[in-house]
């Protein structure tokens, strides 16, 4: 637990520091940051037709932006400065409405050098001047005192009458286990700590940061994060289901992480704590993004994701889904023929001999690994058959491309004793190590197959010589994101790029968000051991 608490310090401390170079350079991503100077940990209320986003900034500051739409946000600056502690440090805070006022309460520290050990709460009428009210420190009847204490989530008992009080439910370290601490009060302003919830699991529960808790039918569903948790050394965020409010909670196992990555070796964080929107007319998730501690990138800083919508599917797993609200980014539509496009690998494919097959034209493209290997002598036909096919039109990445379309892929299957897997997926063109377009690039390979056990990768694939990948991402077993294709069926998705940043849908739902390469601006489509049918096509700028 010390290990991880430093872990966390550091990199907050470090993202809230920044930097002048990435003040000055960095302008846009997916999909906000603050014009200037470092935010962290963002989280959001909707109020009277607006979105409010409240979230740590510089250190010792509560920053706001405000959107109508909830997709174009604009910054307010800075609404609250902590002044006249021994420690003015702030984290991550939250904001609820109670009766005709709203609460804001923060994570806060007693003294310099000492662990987070404080909640500090304050008073608002407008969303904007605040008056502190009190402060509440680590309960050690209840909870570790060397443990966190830490942002707090709360709920109305009674949703239907708000006014008999709350649930809260923070950032602790629980005497006899893992997980989080809960609070209770009469009004919703006033709370005093309490037992913390049994966990039913046969494995360790972290310290688990709160993303908050929601009512879906009869069930509640937590969020909590960590890193380096059931296999993911990432950062991920987790969903915890009860039947009350007070709990007992248990893990989804079969949709356990609902975002984050699986981890890098020095880059735990990529994405940072996701959250309930509170009060929203639709059930939303907001997601932040942080390049901190990756190279090779136009990307820096750290970004506000675009929100998705929370569903809950047949099974009762809690999955992120695409937000048709967020179709406002689109702007002008690109016109592109994909007849215009070129073999990248296999090297050697002509149209007089061709190794595999690219046919279309239109808004349509279909890529085949059809032909053995064994008669082109320059390819090692002991490996498995893949093809990369790029559009020659070079698009404005750092203004941003949204594609849309229709895949389906079919598996090719050798007979038993084919071990190969077979993949499907999107290509993004980027510089080798020297600067210079050398098949370099960034692959997102969609496994095909059952969902049960098909894993989908993202990372840097090099195709100067011989194709090689090296995975930085992997989403498979336990994640409530898309984890592949199902062979041989239509699947809509959503392909998302700006500056470093990409995100993917497939059929409306969440596959990942993660960085990519720095890129030449060509994209492409990507097949192994399959065929692959990419249609309906359609390409958009991003007015972002």
């Amino acid at each position: 637990m010390a290990k991880c608490l430093g872990l966390l310090s550091m990199l907050v401390l470090a993202a809230l520091r920044g930097s002048g170079a990435d003040d000055q350079t960095i302008r846009k991503g997916l999909i906000y940051r603050p014009a200037s100077g470092q935010f962290w940990d963002p989280s959001v209320i909707y109020v009277g037709g607006k979105y409010y986003m409240y979230s740590m900034y510089g250190g010792d500051s509560v920053w706001l932006a405000t959107s109508k739409d909830g997709v174009h946000w604009a910054d307010y600056g800075v609404v609250l400065k902590s002044e006249g502690f021994k420690n003015n440090r702030v984290w991550k805070p939250y904001v609820t409405k109670i009766g005709t006022k709203f609460i804001l309460n923060h994570g806060a520290f007693t003294d310099q050098g000492t662990n987070n050990n404080l909640l500090r709460f304050y008073e608002s009428q407008d969303l904007i001047h605040w008056k502190y009210l009190y402060e509440i420190p680590i309960d050690t009847n209840f909870y570790r005192s060397n443990g966190r204490w830490d942002h707090m989530y709360s709920i109305p008992k009674n949703e239907q009458n708000p006014s008999q009080g709350s649930w809260g439910y923070m950032v602790a370290d629980p005497i006899d286990h893992g997980g989080f601490g809960m609070m209770d009060s009469p009004d919703g302003v006033h709370f005093k700590p309490i037992q913390a919830p049994q966990i039913l699991a046969d494995f360790r529960i972290p310290t688990l940061e709160i993303g908050g808790i929601k009512r879906f039918g009869q069930k509640y569903y937590l969020l909590g994060g960590n890193v380096n948790h059931y296999g993911f050394s990432g950062y991920g965020v987790y969903t915890y289901l009860a039947d009350s409010p007070t709990g007992p909670f248990r893990p989804d196992l079969d949709a356990y992480r609902l975002t984050g990555t699986s981890g890098i070796d020095g880059n735990y964080f990529v994405h940072v704590l996701a959250c309930f929107v509170k009060d929203s007319p639709e059930d939303l998730v907001s997601d932040p993004f942080t390049f901190r501690n990756v190279s090779d990138t136009d990307g820096q800083g750290t970004w506000f994701l675009p929100m998705r919508k929370a569903i809950v599917d047949a099974q009762g797993h809690l999955r992120l889904a695409y937000w048709r609200q967020n179709d406002l980014v689109k702007g002008k539509e690109i016109q592109i023929d994909t007849l215009e496009n070129s073999v990248l690998f296999p090297p050697g494919q002509t149209a007089a001999n061709p190794i595999v097959q690219v046919s279309g034209g239109g808004n349509h493209l279909l890529i085949h690994t059809d032909k053995d290997w064994k008669q082109f002598s320059w390819l090692d036909a002991g490996r498995t058959r893949k093809a990369i096919a790029v559009l020659n039109h070079r698009f404005d990445l750092t203004s941003g491309l949204i594609i849309e379309g229709q895949i389906n892929a079919k598996a090719v299957f050798h007979g038993y004793r084919d071990a190969s897997k077979s993949y499907a997926g999107f290509f993004i063109e980027g510089l080798g190590r020297e600067g210079q377009e050398k098949g370099a690039g960034t692959g997102i390979l969609l496994e095909i197959g059952e969902p049960q056990w098909r894993e989908s990768l993202i990372g840097r694939i090099q195709t100067e010589g011989s194709f090689r990948f090296e995975s930085l991402d992997a989403t498979g077993r336990a994640s409530a994101t898309v984890t592949g294709l199902d062979d041989g069926k239509d699947h809509t998705f959503r392909l998302w790029l700006r500056s470093g940043q990409m995100e993917l849908h497939i059929d409306d739902l969440l596959m990942q968000s993660f960085f990519y390469s720095t890129a030449t601006g060509r994209i492409g489509f990507l097949v192994q051991e399959s065929e692959v049918d990419f249609s309906k096509l359609r390409f958009y700028s991003m007015n972002l």
